[in-house]
């Protein structure tokens, strides 16, 4: 199978060009990827195929050329010449957090967040799409289809096969990471929600996400603010926050927390430090089997109340 062309689909340039021309390519836009609600549960997956795109991902000169030959219905060069040089001087400054693959999620919670300028949110936008919430939506059938039958744990792992870096690639990596034992052709939905913003009362955007435990139980998801985050203490046991679902207070005694939430981008840079896919795999079977004892409908999670 051939290596997936990340060129093949020029929407991006075109509206990271429109920021440029209209002088907002340097507004810094902050947005999250939003777990869907028509699932009980979503397992994060793709954050190495995201870290690996943004590896091979450069404007050198022979991809500007080739830009440069791309021409409308009358001849015409789609692409200003002052936008591609911009793009070949172009240095990605995009900070991106991610679940790490295999982390069960909750509905209405963020599978990713970034923080870039416009015009590099618009040149990511697609391979967000692509990368991560396709690639969630298939390891997440896969694993609910495990819930379903109530296998819960695995005692053998297979070994991963080789997955192209391309869409079948991405579909065989993910099902295999969401436990699935058959590499099916299935179709999913693909009801793409867009790179939105999850705000607290005060207008700050989600950052990160803290579970709360007693010993291996899951008991809440704590949503911060980057501000809250930097000043939360680490040491109270008593947590206080918002059930986001009921609207009334929750407070939660735990024994050790777990930040949701890690550095996948970091000025640009891939930050990610790659499991092995049979890690990943059994990663999920350990947050099925932490879960499923709990009534995933009245799992509190919501905004730290300080």
């Amino acid at each position: 199978m051939t290596t997936y062309d990340w060129l093949s689909d020029l929407h991006p340039l075109f509206a990271a060009q429109d920021s440029w021309l209209d002088g907002s390519y340097n507004k810094l836009i902050t947005a999250q990827l939003v777990c869907p609600n028509d699932t009980a549960f979503s397992i994060a997956c793709g954050a190495g195929l995201l870290a690996e795109h943004i590896r091979r991902f450069k404007f050198d000169a022979p991809i500007i050329q080739r830009l440069g030959r791309v021409t409308d219905a009358r001849g015409r060069s789609v692409f200003q010449e002052s936008f591609l040089n911009h793009l070949q001087r172009l240095r990605l400054r995009a900070h991106v957090n991610a679940a790490p693959e295999g982390t069960l999620l909750l509905p209405g919670e963020p599978m990713l967040t970034i923080q870039a300028p416009e015009l590099q949110f618009r040149l990511l936008e697609s391979a967000i799409r692509l990368l991560i919430w396709k690639p969630t939506i298939w390891a997440t059938k896969s694993a609910i289809e495990q819930w379903q039958n109530g296998v819960f744990s695995e005692e053998e792992t297979p070994q991963p096969l080789h997955f192209p870096f391309n869409l079948n690639g991405w579909k065989m990596r993910a099902q295999y990471i969401g436990g699935g034992n058959s590499f099916d052709d299935f179709e999913s939905s693909d009801d793409w929600p867009g790179l939105t913003k999850i705000e607290n009362s005060n207008g700050h955007p989600l950052a990160q996400i803290r579970r709360l435990f007693k010993g291996e139980h899951p008991l809440g998801d704590v949503w911060l603010t980057d501000d809250q985050d930097a000043r939360a203490s680490v040491s109270h046991t008593h947590i206080q926050f918002m059930d986001e679902k009921s609207g009334k207070p929750a407070e939660v005694q735990m024994s050790r927390f777990q930040n949701l939430m890690q550095p996948l981008l970091v000025k640009g840079h891939p930050a990610l430090s790659s499991p092995s896919l049979d890690y990943l795999r059994q990663r999920t079977w350990k947050q099925l089997e932490a879960f499923h004892k709990i009534d995933l409908e009245g799992y509190q999670r919501g905004w730290f109340l300080e």
